[in-house]
């Protein structure tokens, strides 16, 4: 399934209220939302394509209930993942019919909350030094952690030649690593990427190549056979861009807590 939506998604835990076809009234937690839709894990399956009415609650407006009609565009069954470790139905539902005021806290809560991580992303750009904003646009934050990875040309006459190396610095949207060849711009290159929150699993990219030069020591001398690439990530899984969302935001969420406790 592709990602079409057009704002920003908000990850924090609110209120999801409905009833599914027994009758039964479900109240779960979002796992996010924006401006034109719902993700939520839940207990039982939806058919995609279905109508369902739902309850919001909203910080700013805590003690209501926001009426609104969704329309549910994938409920797929996480458990079948390799390695998963929740169960459930990752639901994603968009906004069919949602009353105009309703709209309105809900744009008003998303604008404070990117606003708000901004603010949190400019103070520990300062204080940590080590977030940098992604030059390349490629959609998002760049972390500078080294990641266990392997990278390959595609092939389709033979079996695929990996090499591991370690990822320098990687986003939702490319990654930077060292690779023992020096690849022209564009060429189509295979990542598998392990993080910390799937250590058993190989997480895979597909992306072009956007820079590959040789890598130099302190003295500005050529380290032979070592070259710094830059590739910017194309088609991705859904299951693995959010995967590595959430990584990103773990990431940070853990050099907050870890660094400037006092922040939060």
């Amino acid at each position: 399934m592709e990602e079409r939506r057009k704002s920003i998604r908000i990850r924090r835990p609110l209120l999801f209220r409905f009833k599914d076809t027994a009758g039964i009234t479900r109240v779960l937690s979002i796992s996010n939302l924006n401006q034109e839709g719902i993700c939520v894990l839940s207990p039982v399956p939806f058919s995609e394509g279905e109508y369902i009415d739902v309850s919001v609650k909203l910080p700013s407006r805590p003690q209501e209930w926001h009426e609104c009609r969704c329309k549910v565009l994938e409920s797929k069954d996480i458990t079948k993942h390799a390695g998963a470790f929740i169960s459930g139905f990752r639901t994603r539902v968009k906004f069919d019919s949602i009353p105009e005021l309703t709209a309105t806290f809900l744009k008003d809560y998303c604008d404070f909350v990117v606003k708000q991580n901004e603010a949190l992303e400019r103070i520990f750009n300062e204080r940590l030094g080590v977030l940098e904003k992604d030059k390349e646009q490629r959609g998002g934050i760049r972390i500078n952690k080294a990641i266990v990875a392997m990278y390959a040309e595609p092939s389709e006459i033979g079996p695929i030649d990996w090499d591991i190396t370690a990822i320098r610095n990687i986003s939702t949207g490319g990654a930077l690593f060292t690779a023992k060849t020096e690849y022209k711009r564009l060429t189509n290159l295979l990542l598998l990427i392990k993080i910390p929150l799937r250590p058993f699993d190989w997480i895979g990219f597909s992306g072009k190549v956007i820079e590959s030069k040789q890598l130099k020591n302190l003295d500005d001398l050529d380290i032979g056979g070592t070259y710094l690439t830059r590739i910017e990530f194309s088609v991705v899984p859904m299951e693995n861009r959010e995967l590595l969302e959430e990584y990103v935001e773990w990431f940070i969420d853990h050099l907050k807590k870890s660094e400037n406790p006092g922040l939060l």
